[in-house]
């Protein structure tokens, strides 16, 4: 990944290319797209690297002051400080984007919603496909728009989602 001057906090690690937002859902759970934001992850491993960076200053340094060297330590640590505080906040951010994607994409291949009631029930128990399943078993729907559409092999539920 080449340098983004918009996006200079992210290195793009941990993440996986998404499927196009027509795919079928059941397509899309299975590839990812809806679980916990890399960002995240980034995030906490800026943390452990200004931690580190951190305890080697302290250790390797001959200023005697004990005040100077924290500050200097934090100084020379600072970017990865700053990275991972801009990491949590765009993760935070996709992380709830993705919720209300899912949360929409869920209510147009059931055609109603259930979000509130699988809060209630599941209590984060479980993963995004075993949620897709549950929405399905109280829909008592035959097979889904995602299921036709994989079992005809087509890349886009077009012309199979309920109006």
């Amino acid at each position: 990944m080449g340098y983004n001057p918009f996006r200079w906090y992210t290195s793009g690690k941990y993440r996986t290319k998404p499927l196009k937002a027509n795919a079928p859902l059941l397509l899309k759970i299975r590839n990812g797209d809806f679980e916990y934001s890399p960002f995240f992850l980034e995030s906490k491993d800026n943390d452990k690297l200004y931690d580190d960076m951190y305890q080697q200053f302290m250790e390797t340094s001959h200023i005697k002051d004990e005040f100077n060297k924290q500050t200097e330590a934090h100084q020379y640590a600072k970017m990865k400080r700053i990275k991972a505080q801009k990491l949590m906040e765009k993760g935070i951010e996709e992380e709830n984007s993705r919720l209300m994607e899912l949360k929409r994409r869920l209510s147009e291949e059931f055609g109603k919603c259930l979000w509130n009631k699988s809060e209630n029930r599941q209590r984060g128990k479980g993963t995004t496909e075993d949620l897709y399943w549950w929405y399905k078993k109280q829909t008592k729907m035959g097979q889904t728009p995602s299921e036709i559409a994989i079992q005809l092999g087509r890349k886009t539920t077009a012309g199979l989602l309920p109006k």
